[in-house]
């Protein structure tokens, strides 16, 4: 199993522990990320993303800065996707016109960089779809902690991204059974990595499939997605 979509302060237990072979953990700002590249470079299950999410973006007139240095951790490497980037009609966004500069500034460096993204989308579908829309289908990624409505399946999987389910999206079996499964994802975010062996038991009853079919599957498309090796 992988998990595409794990925030982790400390390495999990060595090997494999509950299946679980990598785990991609997103950025979120310029400190959490340089923790982040620090444990990827010492533990090669982990993978990490570098971004600004759409919770913890600077004012205004500091926005440039903040972004300046996400492109100098874009530039050094090490990376496998920029994000978690997006929109947020929440309480806890900052600013819908800060977050949109931030958003359109990530979507162009993936775009240079021809690096996946990750994607924070909050009532905002249409919204996040149109600015992707703008780069007429150089971009691909996934939309984390996918939850519906069911009715945008079909334009994020045309726009070129896959959707990725977390444990808060149990009760959306109509959803859940809908993504293919070439576009399916797994994902524990902030609910702790030992989620996902119940999560991928959980997914493969919804949709009618053999645990080990689920596992593979969407640990094949998390790799493809982000480039990685493909263990046996």
């Amino acid at each position: 199993m992988f998990d595409a979509h794990a925030h982790l302060d400390v390495p999990p237990p060595s090997g494999r522990p509950e299946g679980v072979g990598g785990w991609v953990v997103p950025g979120v700002d310029a400190g959490r990320d340089a923790n982040t590249l620090q444990l990827s470079g010492s533990d090669p299950r982990l993978y990490a993303a570098a971004g600004l999410h759409p919770w913890y973006l600077p004012p205004d007139e500091c926005l440039g800065e903040e972004l300046a240095s996400l492109q100098a951790r874009v530039d050094a490497g090490g990376i496998v996707a920029i994000g978690e980037t997006g929109l947020d009609k929440g309480r806890r966004a900052g600013p819908r016109n800060v977050q949109r500069m931030a958003f359109r500034a990530q979507l162009e460096m993936a775009s240079r960089a021809g690096l996946p993204l990750i994607l924070h989308v909050v009532r905002s579908h249409g919204a996040c779809l149109e600015e992707v829309g703008r780069f007429d289908g150089q971009l691909s990624g996934m939309v984390h902690d996918f939850q519906g409505p069911i009715e945008m399946i079909t334009p994020w999987l045309a726009a070129g991204f896959m959707l990725s389910i977390s444990p808060r999206a149990l009760g959306k079996e109509e959803v859940i059974r809908s993504i293919p499964a070439r576009s399916l994802l797994l994902e524990t975010d902030d609910e702790g990595w030992q989620q996902l062996p119940r999560l991928c038991e959980a997914l493969a009853g919804i949709r009618g499939v053999e645990v080990g079919e689920l596992a593979r599957q969407t640990d094949l498309n998390a790799r493809a997605l982000f480039g990685l090796s493909f263990d046996s």
